[in-house]
């Protein structure tokens, strides 16, 4: 069996997040006697208009949050202690992904690339030690002088290492061994290191070194950079909570496609420091302008 695992918890705006996700995978009608989804949440209520037969729920009490954060409070160290559990529960392979995404496709060939020496990770966003990345930058210098601390707990990272998104997380779940090295890397990093991608750096070390990494943009868009769309979403959800069948919920997701409301910030983004500055001097109205779309088109 195939399972493709979510965590959302606490905040609605992620709450939404997931529910859209669900919706966007049903719109390509996947064979859900193969594929079964699992969302670890503490509000299982929340996705009651979901179908039921296609759906786990696996409860997070605010202890097994606290828990899984660790001693440094990181919250993306859940991810990985969410991961560890699902090997626990289920066996076959293992597909984790981020509440922030649409399924552009079915997500049946993202599980097709995963086996023994072949992972699955969002995208990748290149070697640590490229210039222009701040992040990235400060993660390198790190390691190039930290390499006595790192070499004595055995995290052995290359000062050039890629770094892959990991809002998507391909892996068997036999692999309990790498899950397990991933948090131990996670967690040396931690005790000297503060960065909101550690989790991601660790992955990317890990199974790099056990194999080749696949990217899942063909089949995801991970609007992480856009927390513009929470808005979009409370309104899509205020609207077809109130008038709308499940199916009528699939068949609106296409209204407000999130990597086509992105266009515009993108476009903005990739401008020169100075036409940015100039933009900026207009008000910040002038940055860029949210496009237009119309919830309930489909209802």
């Amino acid at each position: 069996m195939n399972y493709l695992i979510f965590q959302a918890y606490g905040n609605t705006d992620i709450l939404n997040e997931c529910r859209y996700a669900v919706l966007s995978l049903l719109k390509h009608k996947p064979t859900l006697d193969t594929i079964h989804i699992v969302i670890y949440t503490d509000q299982k209520e929340f996705f009651s208009s979901l179908p039921t037969q296609s759906i786990t729920y696996v409860a997070l009490s605010q202890e097994d949050i606290t828990r899984y954060k660790g001693k440094h409070g990181f919250v993306h160290r859940l991810k990985i202690k969410i991961i560890q559990d699902a090997m626990s529960r289920f066996s076959g392979k293992l597909l984790y992904s981020d509440s922030d995404v649409y399924f552009l496709k079915p997500v049946d060939s993202l599980f097709d690339k995963i086996d023994d020496s072949r992972f699955v990770m969002c995208n990748n966003e290149g070697a640590i030690n490229i210039k222009g990345n701040r992040v990235f930058e400060k993660f390198s210098h790190f390691i190039a002088s930290h390499k006595a601390y790192l070499k004595t707990n055995e995290v052995v990272i290359p000062t050039d290492v890629t770094m892959w998104n990991a809002g998507i997380i391909g892996i068997q779940s036999t692999d309990k061994d790498k899950v397990a090295d991933v948090l131990r890397v996670c967690d040396v990093l931690l005790d000297r290191f503060s960065s909101h991608v550690i989790e991601q750096l660790a992955f990317s070390h890990v199974l790099q070194n056990h194999g080749v990494i696949e990217p899942a943009t063909d089949v995801v868009f991970h609007y992480w950079n856009l927390k513009e769309f929470r808005k979009v979403l409370a309104e899509f959800f205020a609207f077809h909570d109130q008038n709308s069948s499940l199916e009528t919920m699939v068949a609106d997701v296409d209204a407000i496609r999130p990597d086509r409301l992105i266009k515009p910030k993108m476009e903005y983004e990739s401008l020169s420091f100075i036409l940015k500055a100039l933009r900026k001097l207009k008000g910040k109205s002038n940055r860029w302008v949210f496009p237009t779309y119309h919830i309930g088109k489909n209802a």
